[in-house]
């Protein structure tokens, strides 16, 4: 199972990175945006079960909504602990935390959606996802007459 994540901010540093022009102005990418905005995952699996860990800090469990639907399995949801970032003193130094929604999908296949469970505690999503039965899976042999 490959789970691929990009950080598109690193990247477009990387880019204009040195003594460049661009340095002199503003940038979209600066540290005002999360470094990295991805929910961050682990993911096991044996002959009976997907589990997922997902770390959501700081997420009421009222905000986090997760759905299978064609092999997907989608976590999303929002944040909204975290919305005053306003420097009305003048003293932040560094503002990392962010608020918004957040969303992440994972295809896991033969999924028994019917029996998914999800746990949450202490800022950690837990979720099992049972496989379908290998006779399920199997397939039915078609005679001809």
């Amino acid at each position: 199972m490959a789970n691929e994540i990009m950080d598109r901010n690193n990247l477009m540093r990387n880019l204009f990175n040195g003594d460049s022009w661009m340095n002199n102005f503003p940038s979209i990418f600066d540290n005002n945006f999360p470094e990295d905005s991805t929910l961050k995952t682990d993911i096991k699996e044996n002959n009976q079960n997907y589990e997922l860990h997902v770390d959501l800090p700081a997420v009421d469990k009222k905000n986090i909504d997760i759905t299978y639907d064609n092999n997907i399995l989608t976590i999303s949801g929002h944040r909204d602990s975290f919305t005053d970032h306003n420097d009305k003193d003048g003293d932040v130094i560094m503002s990392e935390r962010s608020s918004g929604h957040f969303m992440r999908q994972y295809r896991l296949p033969q999924v028994d959606q019917d029996n998914i469970k999800a746990t949450y505690n202490k800022g950690v999503l837990e979720i099992t996802l049972p496989k379908m039965n290998k006779e399920i899976n199997s397939g039915h042999h078609i005679d001809i007459d």
